[in-house]
């Protein structure tokens, strides 16, 4: 269903750019990659549309049509302060970043 979800959200964000060409490089996927995506193909790692939602400075719950509304209730129903899955987002994205600085400095 991600995939899907995904699949719809890109088509529109595509649309919206109005050239294909410049939207997936700003993705920084390749076409390959990205055409799989459009289609609704294959199974997306949650880095992949991680990685897509920050290339379009978006957070993950943007990129896939939730607003912030949605995700507070879907957390809630399930348990999860959403404040602290927020944070420990940001953190894993902070990590990430400073793991990705650190090998681009490594000899």
């Amino acid at each position: 269903m991600l995939a899907q979800m995904l699949a719809i959200r890109l088509q529109q964000l595509e649309a919206e750019s109005g050239n294909a060409d410049a939207f997936i490089a700003k993705l920084g996927l390749g076409k390959g990659t990205y055409f799989d995506l459009l289609r609704g193909r294959g199974n997306p790692t949650l880095r992949t549309v991680e990685r897509v939602a920050a290339r379009l400075d978006q957070s993950l719950f943007e990129l896939i049509g939730f607003t912030d509304a949605d995700v507070r209730c879907a957390a809630k129903r399930i348990g999860i302060d959403y404040d602290e899955l927020q944070a420990a987002l940001i953190a894993r994205k902070d990590a990430d970043e400073r793991i990705a600085k650190a090998l681009d400095r490594s000899p």
